[in-house]
């Protein structure tokens, strides 16, 4: 029996299904995992030979064991796919790992046991799988299509017709340049010879696109370079419609402009200005106005026009006092 505590109490503790055995095969420990794997209780595996259970361990050894007089314990492998027989005979694919060990001068072999999915559950996982990213795929508000080498669309999800107003059949088949902007289709053209001329590339463009009823969609697009994949062979792209972010860009772009052009009429004040000493009225170059348009024209400030007190003494003297 294995003497040190704490290795085994990793031993029993292990996730995986673990036994060890020593040079004549017989095993000397199996943890819980092991013995319910096999479909064997508490302690009926001890003393049993681990050739009754994965006789492959030893396939590669019976030819030595058949020069030498003692027997000899499987060379150490990682990941060994193997055969093993629970206690009905039933069959299992498994997935061995083997580590030398010593215990008391004595030689013992660790095994470390994983069991492989069956066909039908590594199908029925995939199916799951594939059925997940389908619904991902045809509910996203995002575009996803698939271009092959000459740029012609191979795939599009659903989406492109909730944000460009096409059906998926419309589009298939087209590179849909025709779709872009006249002032972006050359910038996007270019992108794309080099592009395609990179697999394993990554890129991102914004451009803008005709909506099916006319309107121009401005779109981001995130593109991968797949064609030398050896399923996809393919670019695949991710569009996103970002006009409302366009339009909030433009809005702050114009406003930016406003003040801009606001601050610099009001610079437009500083300096020397012409004035009447008659009638008041400014001169700008050979110009004269009031100067109560001038300033109106280069501020934000509007005039409302009434009379102080001495005007008022010199122009309404009955009113004074009043």
């Amino acid at each position: 029996m294995l003497t040190d505590a704490v290795s085994r109490a990793v031993l029993v503790s292990a996730p995986e299904g673990l036994f060890v055995f020593d040079r004549e095969g017989h095993i000397v420990f199996a943890n819980s995992q092991f013995e319910e794997l096999f479909g064997y209780a508490p302690g009926e595996l001890l003393g049993q030979s681990s050739d009754l259970l994965i006789p492959d361990l030893f396939e590669g050894e019976r030819q030595r064991q058949s020069r030498d007089s003692v027997p000899a314990l499987p060379t150490p492998r990682l990941g060994l796919k193997v055969k093993g027989y629970r206690k009905d005979r039933g069959e299992i694919l498994l997935q061995v790992s083997l580590r030398s060990v010593e215990d008391l001068d004595r030689p013992l072999q660790c095994c470390i046991v994983r069991k492989f999915a069956s066909l039908e559950q590594q199908n029925h996982t995939l199916g799951e799988l594939n059925d997940h990213f389908r619904q991902m795929v045809e509910n996203s508000h995002d575009i996803l299509c698939i271009r092959d080498a000459d740029t012609r669309v191979r795939y599009a999800s659903p989406s492109f017709q909730h944000v460009m107003g096409y059906k998926q059949e419309e589009i298939i088949g087209s590179t849909g340049f025709d779709l872009i902007h006249p002032e972006d289709r050359s910038a996007v053209e270019s992108a794309v010879t080099e592009f395609w001329k990179t697999p394993g590339a990554r890129d991102s463009i914004q451009y803008r696109a005709k909506h099916a009823n006319g309107s121009w969609v401005s779109l981001e697009v995130v593109a991968y370079n797949l064609l030398d994949h050896p399923v996809i062979q393919g670019v695949v792209i991710n569009g996103r419609d970002i006009s409302r972010r366009k339009h909030e860009e433009d809005s702050k772009d114009q406003l930016i402009a406003e003040l801009q052009q606001t601050l610099a009429n009001v610079k437009s004040l500083t300096g020397v200005l012409p004035i009447c000493a008659s009638c008041k009225k400014v001169q700008e170059s050979d110009k004269w106005q009031q100067i109560e348009a001038y300033i109106r024209d280069r501020s934000q400030l509007e005039f409302s026009h009434t009379m102080c007190p001495e005007c008022t003494t010199l122009w309404y003297p009955e009113l004074q006092g009043r």
